[in-house]
């Protein structure tokens, strides 16, 4: 493949089309630079593509069928709804490519400049671009790499077998299998644990771990756990699957202690690697460390004019962290004042029920700090809509800041912004309890905690 013409000059370019990249691009555009976007397949990355949007789809659908098995809790009749595969599956691409389409729309509403191919640096103002037409060469004055993560793949696994999956093909499948086996219970595992089992599908999970989410707070674990259990979930954990074979029938997986699994699918989800290898980071002098792009606060690398956001810089692989990084590395581009410490993220699981917490848990809070909960047990709303499992639980230091929360239940991944809101700037507890909270709402449970941690609950005991 040769080389296109002249290179081409723009202000920045950006290095993968993921939200991270995506929203650096948009947001370098709106501060007057010429912008270039580079992705190697879709517009929106593994977020929108084969992550959190498919994913979110897929959970919508199974939590109706699974409310639909609860009808007569509710005094309504009627045999519970069935899921079809090819169907279900389609609405979930549907999503996919409408949301895809909104994000090219808006890269050409905003005029910036997308190639479509695999990109290289090869040097620090410089990066080479294989697209179906040949190499282009664009050079910048600025450089954002935004190359996220890949599912880890394990060779014990045969991966030329179609049923065996990560979750990026289970997540664009065309049916549903008629059953699953999900090596990981961490984030992934759980959620995809959930679609399964919520559709009726014979569904196990194994995880070396003693226990699920193994990096939450224990309660919260098993919170979870026990919601699988009782969706039919078959939970086998401090299991490795030591060897697997494929049949004409089915996927076997022999655990290292009992006992031997087959499923239909196996969906290996043991965590994702950052994509930092073929980038020509060497040719351009950027510094890799633990296998991540080490960036500062406004997202430098040790280049000061290359920056690093999301999954290939950041140990937490969040969406909304990548996104994050993408807008300050866009503004520090372009001359704006840029910097953010990235200590308050919010982070979640979307199980039913919901996680999510941010800044410091019950479990790791230190002397000095008090905690306080709320349970959904006590809350109207709660007892309306038959979601009674879960809590609002802050953390405070003992002059009253809020620097925690865990909610566990309905909405709890919305829930939590309003706790990031606290911790992020420093609010106290009598803040958040001098805040008129709607009623009736999952939200009161918030406050209900606060006024709990002052000595003052209202609908609960102390």
């Amino acid at each position: 493949m040769t080389s296109v013409n002249s290179p081409r000059p723009f202000d920045i370019v950006v290095l993968g089309g993921g939200p991270g990249g995506y929203a650096a691009a948009l947001r370098g555009a709106q501060r007057g630079a010429r912008v270039a976007l580079v992705e190697a397949a879709a517009l929106g990355g593994t977020c929108l593509n084969t992550g959190c949007i498919p994913t979110k789809a897929m959970l919508a659908a199974s939590h109706l069928r699974w409310q639909s098995t609860r009808a007569t809790e509710f005094g309504l009749s009627g045999p519970p709804l069935a899921p079809y595969g090819p169907a279900f599956m389609a609405r979930v691409a549907r999503t996919v490519g409408v949301l895809r389409k909104g994000v090219e729309s808006l890269v050409k509403a905003r005029r910036v400049e997308l190639f479509l191919g695999r990109g290289k640096l090869v040097g620090p103002f410089a990066l080479e671009v294989a697209t179906v037409e040949g190499v282009v060469r664009l050079e910048a004055k600025s450089l954002i790499l935004a190359t996220g993560a890949r599912p880890v793949r394990p060779g014990l696994f045969p991966w030329s077998d179609p049923r065996v999956q990560t979750s990026e093909e289970a997540a664009v499948a065309t049916d549903l299998p008629p059953s699953v086996l999900i090596v990981g219970g961490g984030v992934i595992g759980c959620e995809f644990a959930t679609i399964f089992s919520e559709l009726g599908i014979p569904t196990t999970i194994v995880e070396c771990m003693p226990r699920l989410l193994a990096g939450w707070e224990r309660d919260v674990s098993q919170a979870v756990t026990r919601s699988l259990a009782r969706r039919g979930v078959t939970v086998l954990t401090e299991r490795m699957v030591a060897e697997v074979s494929c049949s004409e029938f089915a996927v076997t997986c022999l655990l290292d202690h009992g006992p031997v699994v087959e499923a239909a699918r196996v969906i290996v989800a043991l965590g994702r690697t950052p994509n930092t290898e073929g980038l020509g980071l060497e040719e351009a002098g950027v510094r890799v460390a633990d296998g991540i792009i080490p960036v500062d606060a406004a997202c430098r690398t040790n280049v000061p004019h290359i920056y690093a956001v999301g999954d290939v810089a950041e140990k937490r692989q969040f969406a909304h962290l990548a996104q994050r990084m993408g807008l300050v590395a866009a503004d520090g581009a372009t001359g704006f004042s840029s910097e953010d410490d990235r200590s308050v993220v919010p982070y979640g699981v979307y199980t039913h029920p919901e996680a999510a917490s941010v800044g410091v848990t019950a479990e790791r809070a230190e002397e000095g700090t008090r905690v306080a909960s709320f349970p959904y047990l006590a809350s109207g709303l709660g007892r309306a809509c038959g979601e009674t499992e879960g809590w609002a639980r802050l953390v405070a230091t003992e002059d009253g800041c809020v620097i925690g929360a865990t909610f566990v239940g309905p909405h709890a991944t919305e829930l939590i912004q309003e706790a990031a809101l606290a911790v992020r700037h420093k609010l106290k507890v009598a803040e958040i309890a001098q805040v008129i909270h709607a009623h009736p709402s999952f939200s009161e449970a918030f406050h209900e905690a606060a006024e709990s941690w002052l000595g003052l609950p209202l609908h609960a005991l102390k």
